[in-house]
């Protein structure tokens, strides 16, 4: 076998070119451009902005390193209401504290060997089923295709749409030193801004609950609206 440095350089690289090395028993292979790619498309070796790799699995309770949806059939993108995710990566990490992080995030999730089937979601909450797995509730926005079992798929933050969240509460008849409890469900502690039916602003005090809620209590009976942003 002659020197590797005396071969040719190929500067163009197809999927269809082979490298050599050696298997994890020492025995040497040739080894397609396409298979390595294959491989850290699906192995979460390698993060791309930020997104994370899974494979999709028919059956009720997702295996290391998968996802269900719905109780597990196949479905088309636009029907997925529920993922289940493994806290387990491909790459057998433990990665539960930030598949949380996308809570409340638009996220798409997208085939990786094939980028037109995919789907764009709003996530409204992320909850931790105790079984080593937690359960995505999303909504679909955009998207096209259906899952395919045994294919990997990408999700990450989609940027498109996503606006700061906020909400605004119907006319309260606000009691003087009477808390009132507002459900924002913006999954944030927001700024809160109060104003009266004449346009003033009235400040009142703020007892956050948790990311979902809170009460306001004014020292002044009026009739008004909370903004929350």
């Amino acid at each position: 076998m002659a020197r590797i440095s005396t071969y040719i350089k190929d500067p163009v690289v197809t999927k269809d070119d082979k490298v050599i090395g050696s298997d994890i028993s020492g025995a040497t292979r040739n080894y397609s451009m396409e298979d390595i790619a294959n491989f850290l498309n699906t192995s979460s070796l390698i993060n791309v902005n930020g997104q994370l790799i899974y494979k999709f699995q028919i059956g009720s309770t997702p295996q290391q390193g998968s996802f269900t949806v719905n109780g597990g059939q196949p479905i088309s993108f636009s029907n997925i209401t529920s993922i289940d995710f493994s806290h387990v990566n491909t790459n057998g990490k433990n990665i539960q504290q930030y598949l949380e992080y996308f809570d409340g995030l638009f996220v798409m999730l997208t085939q990786t060997d094939n980028q037109n089937n995919f789907g764009q979601y709003a996530i409204s909450s992320i909850t931790d089923s105790g079984n080593d797995y937690s359960t995505v509730v999303l909504g679909f926005r955009e998207g096209n295709g259906s899952l395919i079992q045994d294919k990997y798929y990408a999700m990450s933050f989609s940027p498109k749409g996503q606006t700061d969240k906020n909400f605004t509460s119907s006319n309260i008849n606000f009691v003087a030193n009477t808390p009132v409890t507002i459900n924002h469900n913006l999954s944030k502690f927001p700024a809160v801004t109060t104003v009266d039916s004449a346009g003033s602003h009235i400040i009142g005090d703020v007892q956050h609950i948790n990311n979902s809620s809170f009460t306001i209590t004014f020292k002044a009976s009026f009739q008004g609206k909370i903004y929350a942003n």
